[in-house]
């Protein structure tokens, strides 16, 4: 499954910090990533919590073979965080509010699977797992 790439220098970049694994058997330590400028239609959140789950600590070691990890790699998808900045498009959210995050984002909402509730299967979505330093899509 691919996912939707977006180039930072359009944009222009600031830095985040996370926590990252380098290698199946490293261990998970802070680290500072390049993230893109919110665009017109996205929301940036200050994280203020973040869960690491069964299917992060697979990704982390390398467990799936349908979707080998990419190192560094930054798990935690499920996200809970306060908004900090709304593109121009934005009407649900405004800074301040609470905002969470899932395994997913960015399905077209438009396609068969999206229209019969299996928005997962959408071939235009973009995954939250795997992350690493050089992505530009969250």
């Amino acid at each position: 499954m691919s996912t939707t790439q977006y180039t930072s220098e359009s944009r222009g970049q600031y830095s985040a910090k996370a926590y990252s694994a380098t290698g199946s058997t490293s261990p998970l330590a802070p680290t500072v990533i390049p993230r893109r400028n919110p665009g017109d239609h996205d929301v940036q959140i200050e994280i203020l919590f973040c869960g690491i789950c069964h299917s992060d600590l697979h990704q982390v070691r390398n467990e799936w073979s349908v979707m080998p990890t990419v190192y560094p790699c930054i798990p935690g998808h499920e996200i809970v965080g306060r908004v900090t900045k709304v593109g121009s498009a934005v009407t649900k959210f405004k800074p301040g509010d609470l905002a969470a995050v899932g395994c997913l984002v960015d399905s077209d909402g438009s396609c068969p699977d999206c229209q019969t509730g299996l928005e997962q299967f959408c071939p235009k979505l973009t995954l939250t797992y795997n992350l690493s330093q050089v992505d530009s899509n969250l």
